[in-house]
């Protein structure tokens, strides 16, 4: 691993706030009604995204290792799904996950 000098830390500090600073300017710069619609649209998506990948991490906690059929968050998970499907509502889907996961838990 190189060790760097105070110069070369505040050049690559500058450097990236000069970068930082064009990159936002140019949105300014550029931003027209179908960009900003374009734009909207794509980071409509972001939320789910995450939330998709925090809840597969939270299931395969372990890894890839973790699939088999003594994971009871895989069956949670698809039950949440569908019921998600079912009702489109967050606080019934997110309780049926858990009654299934605690429900599983217990008696295995």
């Amino acid at each position: 691993m190189k060790n760097y000098n105070n110069t070369e830390v505040w050049v690559i500090i500058i450097a990236s706030g000069i970068l930082t600073y064009l990159i936002r300017l140019s949105f300014i710069k550029f931003a027209n009604e179908s960009f900003i619609n374009k734009a909207k649209e794509f980071l409509s998506f972001m939320p789910a995204s995450i939330f998709a990948a925090i809840v597969v991490s939270g299931i395969f906690s372990n890894g890839i290792k973790d699939i088999s059929f003594g994971n009871f968050k895989i069956y949670a998970s698809i039950v949440a799904l569908l019921i998600a499907l079912k009702f489109k509502n967050a606080i019934v889907t997110i309780l049926s996950g858990l009654i299934v996961v605690w429900t599983l838990n217990y008696l295995f």
